[in-house]
């Protein structure tokens, strides 16, 4: 009989046992459950603060997030664009690292990582994240773009024609490939081929005031003043407050000895010099306008 009891009180203590493991393996689930639900909570608050432009808020509830789930990729991804968005590229790019470093297959997250070390002006560390993007997703456009931008930036124009080429190779009307890759060009004394380019810029936008501004440049080093005043001419119907295209309009006008369109372009050219306060072009310009004068044999003309 006394063994019968023990027996009994061995099978109801390990009862007993079991049934407190099921608490606190069913506490634990649902403390996990609980954590993940508030990380997910403050996560989708922040993406809604986010679709809204409020990026300081968007900041705030990603971190509150992480703070709870330190493991959660997709809100250190999320937290990299919003910082970016306020330009903290420097926490983007911080971001974005703990993103690859938790899920390097995260998408974007090499891409974004580039565009932010681009911002910062570390071209190198740009240029390999966006290798790894271009490797990922070959046909990713802006990421050559962007990587030609970069290699423009050190000077490594060769590669950053290539870059360029390869985004004209996906759309043959993109005039922001046409426009980087004519500048290239220009640096490496291709003129012809950089007429090309911004011709092609033109053709797909005439309103692109620029184009016309640096083609005009390249037409005056070769000497082709009239086509130069065509070109400066478009630019300061698109910007009238370009001095430095009236000033070189002038300049390309008394090539062509036509001095009384070169006054009238230094007058205003020096006005707007005095409206932006910068005095030492403003007194340039006046000796300028006295040599003229002189040389041409003119009146002052006034601007006003």
């Amino acid at each position: 009989m006394q063994k019968i009891r023990i027996i009994i009180f061995l099978i109801l203590l390990l009862c007993s046992v079991s049934s407190c493991y099921a608490e606190v393996n069913s506490s634990s689930s649902q403390l996990v459950a609980s954590k993940e639900q508030g990380a997910h909570v403050y996560f989708q608050s922040g993406v809604a603060k986010g679709s809204i432009r409020d990026y300081v808020g968007a900041i705030a509830d990603f971190s509150k997030a992480i703070s709870i789930d330190g493991n959660l990729a997709q809100a250190y991804w999320a937290r990299g664009l919003a910082r970016a968005k306020v330009s903290d590229f420097k926490g983007a790019v911080e971001d974005f690292s703990q993103t690859i470093q938790i899920n390097p297959n995260i998408k974007n997250a090499y891409y974004m990582r580039g565009l932010s070390r681009k911002e910062m002006n570390d071209f190198e560390g740009a240029i390999e994240d966006l290798n790894k993007e271009i490797s990922f997703n070959p046909k990713n456009s802006y990421a050559y773009l962007n990587r030609g931008l970069c290699y423009k930036e050190i000077s490594n124009f060769l590669a950053a024609i290539e870059d360029f080429n390869q985004v004209l190779s996906f759309d043959n009307k993109n005039a922001e490939a046409y426009y980087y890759k004519a500048g290239c060009e220009w640096q490496m004394n291709n003129y012809d081929a950089a007429i090309k380019d911004y011709t092609n810029v033109i053709t797909l936008n005439p309103e692109y005031a620029n184009a016309y501004f640096n083609r005009a440049s390249i037409k005056w080093n070769l000497n082709d003043f009239s086509g130069a005043v065509q070109d400066y001419s478009h630019a300061i119907e698109l910007n009238s407050k370009d001095s430095d295209a009236y000033f070189l309009r002038g300049i390309s006008y008394i090539f062509i000895k036509d001095y009384q369109h070169a006054i009238s372009d230094f007058e205003k050219a020096k006005n707007l010099s005095l409206t932006k306060e910068d005095y030492d072009k403003y007194e340039g310009i006046m000796e300028l306008i006295k040599l003229v004068q002189s040389d041409g044999k003119v009146d002052s003309i006034s601007s006003n």
